[in-house]
């Protein structure tokens, strides 16, 4: 072929790096810092839902309070969506899909380990026998016909696994050089503590297995009551609260002096039941008093995230 119509290596380069770019897939977007935080505040979550359904399918199985079976439902969907939207990242909450192999490995074995306790919590009357033939072991289902202690260990089976995933997160979120990564399991695990404190409370006043229950109660709350002291330490909160820092820091010291009111209380029906008095318990006030709780603990953690991601780089 003459010199002159021969094709030159340098013309064809364009659609080689087409090619090539095109077969490795979309470049991964950088992460913003609060976007990883937000992602292991949302992992964090997972425990504490999951401690929700436990002590809603206790209630539900024993017919106290008034937990219905949508309930369950819900909460179940809520896990569900907490799952995808680490999996798949969820763009209107800032929450980033897995970037890491690692990451994505970890989700999957969460997923296992959330797919027998779902489909005990979502079986309707009709469907529940045939899902507890399924999963639960024969000699389970002689000794606990309504499931309550192996929901129970599948429970912290999936806490165990969500507790791994979170500790890659961390990892993560720590080469951000955000100052909130070592506050951010705050509303997870306190949720969590709340949670579970209150379910061992139900086991007392319906007389199952009360002594095992009231020393896990008593455990429940004195870890609550060293992750309080231990914030008390925290340079986030002391800047979050910086009086200072004008009429949203008040607001935040109010918000955390009236979560503080509302757990004291609780304590004090805690230690009620500890003190023997369960027959005209409250269980329900209890329960109205929890839900309180949650929710504000929830808000203080959203303070806690601004303030983190307006303060960074500054």
């Amino acid at each position: 072929m003459p010199a002159s119509v021969r094709p030159r290596a340098w013309s064809r380069m364009p659609w080689v790096l087409l090619a090539f770019a095109l077969a490795a897939g979309p470049a991964q977007a950088q992460n913003l810092p609060w976007e990883v935080n937000i992602a292991e505040v949302e992992t964090g979550r997972l425990r504490a839902v999951a401690e929700r359904l436990s002590k809603q399918f206790l209630l539900y199985q024993l017919h106290l309070g008034d937990v219905r079976k949508s309930d369950l439902v819900e909460t179940a969907a809520r896990i569900d969506r907490l799952i995808e939207s680490l999996e798949r990242g969820n763009s209107s909450q800032s929450v980033p899909a897995a970037w890491t192999p690692t990451l994505r490995k970890q989700l999957r074995e969460v997923e296992r380990s959330w797919e027998p306790l779902r489909r005990l919590a979502v079986a309707g009357p009709n469907e529940f026998l045939r899902v507890m033939q399924e999963y639960v072991p024969k000699e389970s289902r002689r000794a606990d016909p309504l499931s309550l202690g192996y929901i129970d260990d599948l429970t912290q089976n999936f806490i165990a696994e969500s507790e791994k995933l979170l500790g890659l997160y961390d990892d993560e979120c720590v080469k951000t050089g955000l100052a909130i990564c070592p506050t951010a399991r705050l509303s997870g695990v306190t949720v969590m503590l709340i949670e579970r404190a209150t379910k061992e409370a139900v086991y007392v006043v319906a007389g199952i297995d009360p002594s095992e229950h009231l020393k896990r109660l008593a455990q429940t709350v004195e870890v609550y009551l060293q992750q309080r002291r231990a914030y008390d330490q925290n340079d986030l909160f002391a800047a979050v609260l910086n009086p200072e820092r004008g009429a949203s820091a008040r607001a935040a010291g109010e918000l955390l002096a009236s979560l503080r009111l509302d757990w004291d209380a609780m304590e004090m029906q805690f230690r009620s039941l500890e003190a023997g008095e369960v027959k005209n318990f409250d269980l329900q006030s209890l329960l109205d008093k929890e839900e309180i709780l949650v929710d504000k603990v929830q808000r203080f953690t959203a303070v806690l995230l601004r303030y983190a991601s307006l303060a960074y780089g500054t």
